[in-house]
């Protein structure tokens, strides 16, 4: 049983990189909120009822914590992260099956808060309100790591990430864009740029939109450049 979970490993040499987009002073302000996100500093209650600032990771579908896109929903789904020792391959494709292991997610600092993990049995919902202080994104492999193992914890199925990838990609990019549209907007109207990004995402073109092509892999590049000229005569403009 979970035998074939997969692991940042290859060749028996592990990449902590690869699990991550950005970490610390890395992670921009204007990127969405996405599946994957780590904040700290986050006040919740533990078994005990003590409530002191925690360290959270977000395991809610995109789609589902916003009701309109950009707005979040009045709850979020998190589970607590907290300090771990690096845990070896076997330990990933055949152990801990109610952690998704976060090493090196604090790379600026030496001591035990460097290596950490998420524990599928420290649920929470959090208003969104609470999730000011992001420390780290994960790369879309780190994303589908974390779901991976958060069904197989609640299921005992193993789904290969690639399937993940799938279903998850378009979502990613969506991410990207809006983050690039708003990094290059002229003013820090985060929500403002970012309605505009998704009323363009969303605008017809032939019976099709640039939201319903991000599902095709093979339409980013374009669209990404599409994008950039349109930020461009908006600029100028």
């Amino acid at each position: 049983m979970g035998k074939d979970l997969e692991s940042p490993y290859v060749g028996g040499v592990p990449d902590w990189d690869a699990l991550y987009r950005a970490r610390g002073d890395e992670v921009s302000r204007t990127r969405p909120i996405f599946t994957g996100d780590v904040f700290t500093g986050v006040q919740l209650p533990g078994s005990s009822g003590r409530v002191k600032a925690r360290s959270v990771v977000v395991l809610q579908h995109p789609c589902s914590m916003r009701s309109n896109g950009v707005d979040l929903a009045w709850h979020i789904l998190v589970v607590e992260v907290s300090n771990r020792k690096i845990i070896e391959e076997p330990g990933w494709t055949g152990g801990n099956f109610n952690l998704m292991p976060f090493p090196d997610l604090r790379p600026d600092v030496t001591s035990q808060a460097r290596d950490q993990a998420a524990n599928f049995d420290n649920i929470y919902t959090v208003e969104p309100g609470q999730l000011v202080t992001r420390i780290a994104t994960l790369s879309p492999f780190g994303v589908n790591l974390l779901l991976q193992r958060w069904v197989h914890y609640s299921s005992r199925v193993v789904v290969p990430t690639q399937i993940f990838h799938e279903q998850t990609v378009a979502f990613y990019e969506e991410a990207d864009l809006i983050e690039e549209w708003c990094d290059e907007a002229p003013n820090d109207d985060l929500r403002g740029e970012t309605l505009a990004c998704l009323e363009w995402l969303r605008t017809d073109r032939d019976g099709t939109t640039y939201q319903e092509m991000l599902k095709n892999p093979q339409s980013h590049s374009m669209i990404r450049r599409a994008m950039r000229k349109e930020l461009r005569e908006r600029n100028q403009g």
